[in-house]
């Protein structure tokens, strides 16, 4: 079974990716916290460089998770916009990215119709 992806819905991987990006900050936060004791110990091996960061350890390990996600998700939010009008753009022009599927248990989603109603309740319940 073969697809065409020829648009990406902006709003919809701006909205994933702020969550994706906002992720990789953090773990990257966590990461340069943790680290922060070690590059301070490197930094006083080097003539007392980090003498005056000493009691950056533990404010690090707080804010730098905190701070690195806002700024990540921001910025990969811009970008993952950018890349999807990009590609809406060239895709308008080129035709898309072709996508073989194989098995049936794909079925292509009509998203211009309505999902199937429930049948509306007799009024018989108890509570």
């Amino acid at each position: 079974m073969t697809f065409v992806l020829r648009k990406i819905g902006v709003w919809s991987a701006v909205k994933t990716g702020f969550f994706v990006w906002g992720f990789i900050g953090f773990i990257a936060g966590l990461y340069v916290a943790m680290m922060m004791p070690v590059l301070i110990k490197v930094m006083e091996s080097f003539g007392g460089l980090g003498s005056d960061l000493g009691a950056i350890g533990p404010i690090a390990f707080i804010f730098m998770p905190i701070l690195y996600s806002i700024i990540s998700a921001v910025t990969g939010t811009i970008l993952t916009a950018l890349v999807a009008g990009f590609y809406n753009l060239i895709a308008s022009f080129l035709g898309g990215v072709i996508v073989e599927l194989d098995g049936d248990a794909i079925a292509p989603i009509d998203l211009g119709k309505a999902p199937p109603s429930s049948p509306p309740d007799s009024g018989n319940f108890s509570i």
